[in-house]
């Protein structure tokens, strides 16, 4: 079984990726990029998930944000429409009928969840600032203002991204990604996918 193919068929779970508030940024860790690689042409766009419904969203947005880049890519789903496993055999006979020339897999890793704690932070304010003149606000008293501390806990979803020369089944790029508070699935993947075609942009490969 080829690489490209078992990373294809191996079973996810983008549907994790719900319930998470606050602002959404993605980075990227681990970037690998093959020696000299060419220009993608023609991508076949793959999203692991459990359910039909979660890998339509994440295909088309990633087709979304590749083509913004310039890039002519295509949703798996519109050509191997099932659900759970897709067969390689199925995926080898569409990459050669459609004459494919990269095809990008994202699976699901995991979510992890990291627990800081912020100490209390002591400042000077101006006490009785409203209300005075220049004179008066220069001579005035100042006092000192507390907040307390507090935990702050960040979610993370981490996901892993290869790309393939289709032809030659090569691994041509590799990236894992972390989406910090994601408010929705929908929003979790419009931050990954934005950040990874940015990414492929940047190393040369769209």
């Amino acid at each position: 079984m080829t690489r490209f193919a078992r990373a294809a068929i191996a079973l996810g779970v983008l549907t994790s990726l719900a319930g998470f508030g606050c602002a959404t940024q993605t980075k990227l860790s681990g970037v690998w990029v093959a020696e000299s690689p060419a220009p993608l042409s023609k991508i076949l766009v793959i999203g692991v998930a459990r359910t039909e419904a979660r890998r339509r969203i994440f295909e088309d947005r990633f087709v979304e944000a590749l083509g913004g880049r310039g890039a002519s890519a295509v949703a798996s789903y519109t050509l191997l429409a099932a659900e759970g496993q897709l067969e390689e055999s199925a995926i080898r006979a569409v990459v050669r009928e459609q004459d494919f020339g990269s095809v990008i897999v994202t699976r699901f890793l995991r979510v992890d969840e990291e627990t800081t704690y912020v100490p209390p932070e002591t400042r000077m304010v101006p006490s009785g600032a409203m209300g005075y003149g220049l004179y008066g606000y220069y001579g005035m008293a100042w006092s000192l203002e507390t907040t307390p501390g507090y935990t702050r806990t960040t979610r993370i979803v981490r996901l892993a991204t290869n790309l393939y020369d289709a032809r030659s089944e090569k691994l041509v790029w590799s990236a894992d990604s972390d989406t910090l508070n994601p408010d929705s699935p929908e929003d979790a993947i419009g931050s990954v996918t934005k950040a990874i075609a940015e990414r492929l942009a940047q190393d040369g490969l769209l």
